[in-house]
């Protein structure tokens, strides 16, 4: 995503929406600032087995995180999945990538924040960033050198990204107006200051004092935030406002704000002076934003029809000139050639039953009544079995029902073929 420099965009700007979704649709929408002024939707993708929570992009890059505890990797260039990160063994809440592309930068439920390195897709950091509670947030500093973690411990995080370590930690219980569930960390595009919000206020920290620089009382809850300026940000608002904030501490400019949305402002990016706002109904809207005079033009609106989680935008020029202007029906994102990283087995999707023929099951039936009766006979003058016997026949009985799944084989199978019987009677 791109930051307004108040400066009139006379080019074309062509974007990708990348959207994640509570159904687990991972969908696209193409944008172009054209007579027509629409979205157009570009693909929908589900490969995740869980709502989506986080999505990053940086580049050809699209990565996504969600409750399964995978991460997938996108190469938009393509169009096709190329990696699915395992290293996690939680809900992924957070990811970010760092300005220079080189490494990715995730949390989950798990407590661990880590570090991947995008060119080998190798773990080079692995940290217990909040003392076991969930890592919610990440931001990574405009310059890669520093990132800030929100963890359920209520402590802010601030990462040494060079040494690999936390520089100093931030108790957040003591502020006694952001309340028990700190939301909404992002860095401004200078990296001067960075955003908190809590239940019923919304808060500018200074990264010079290390403390609050602007606190504003809100009527609703903040929802999530975005920043359009070096020193302008927008909050969008549980009432569907969006509200202006400015670290300048200017009180008139402050309380500005702009009717968006109907129900909550769920999620927004920005990219270059188009903005995209996102509803909890799943009410999307392109807007053109006006930062001399603190103005949102509506563009164009439309419905994904699912519940978004988290938002995302990848600018479609760096592929060409014409790029974003085509919109082809058929142009999904498909899996091919994945590459997981971790020697663990991704959970399977999907059940696969195993179907006999009636005949066959007859028949099966009718040899286990002939091996009881047999083994009556033969046991007849011990009238007891021991137990070794009774587990080795129960697990005979077992094995001849017993197929393992295997999802890349959808084939019919015919028959008990794991175990054959021994046919040695005795008489």
């Amino acid at each position: 995503t791109g930051v307004n420099t108040n400066k009139k965009q006379n080019t074309l700007i062509a974007m990708e929406v990348i959207v994640g979704t509570y159904e687990e649709f991972l969908l696209g929408y193409k944008f172009t600032t054209n007579e027509n002024n629409s979205f157009v939707q570009s693909f929908a993708d589900k490969s995740h087995a869980g709502p989506l929570k986080c999505v990053a992009v940086h580049g050809h890059f699209v990565a996504t995180g969600a409750t399964d505890d995978r991460i997938f990797l996108y190469d938009m260039r393509t169009r096709k999945q190329t990696n699915i990160i395992l290293s996690h063994e939680g809900t992924i809440n957070a990811l970010a990538f760092t300005p220079d592309n080189s490494h990715l930068l995730s949390g989950g439920d798990d407590g661990r924040m880590i570090a991947t390195r995008l060119n080998t897709w190798t773990t080079e950091g692995n940290w217990k960033a909040h003392k076991g509670a969930a890592v919610n947030q990440i931001s990574c500093h405009p310059s890669g050198k520093l990132a800030l973690s929100l963890g359920g411990d209520r402590v802010l995080c601030t990462w040494n990204l060079v040494k690999g370590r936390v520089a100093y930690r931030t108790n957040l219980k003591s502020h006694s107006t952001i309340g028990i569930q700190p939301d909404c960390l992002a860095w401004s595009p200078t990296g001067d200051y960075f955003t908190l919000c809590g239940f019923r206020a919304a808060e500018i920290w200074s990264i010079k004092t290390a403390d609050v620089l602007v606190s504003h009382k809100t009527q609703e809850k903040p929802i999530c935030v975005c920043w359009v300026a070096e020193e302008i940000c927008l909050v969008g608002m549980e009432n569907g406002k969006i509200l202006w904030l400015d670290a300048t501490g200017d009180e008139e400019q402050v309380v500005k704000q702009t009717e968006a949305h109907e129900t909550r402002v769920k999620v927004m990016a920005l990219h270059k002076d188009i903005l995209i706002t996102l509803s909890s109904s799943g009410e999307m809207k392109a807007w053109r934003l006006d930062i001399d005079k603190r103005k949102l033009s509506h563009l164009c609106t439309t419905n994904i029809g699912c519940r978004p989680t988290c938002l995302s935008i990848l600018d479609l020029t760096q592929f060409g000139d014409n790029y974003g202007l085509q919109n082809d029906d058929k142009d999904d994102i498909k899996p091919t050639n994945v590459t997981i990283k971790k020697g663990v087995k991704p959970p399977e999707r999907g059940i696969v039953t195993i179907e006999y023929d009636d005949e066959e099951e007859e028949g099966e039936k009718e040899e286990d009544e002939n091996e009881e009766s047999e083994s009556e006979d033969n046991d007849s003058e011990t009238k007891e079995t021991s137990p070794s016997q009774k587990q080795q026949k129960s697990n005979k009985r077992k094995a001849k029902h017993v197929v393992k799944a295997q999802p890349q084989k959808k084939k019919k199978q015919k028959g008990p073929l794991l175990h054959k019987k021994p046919n040695n009677k005795n008489n």
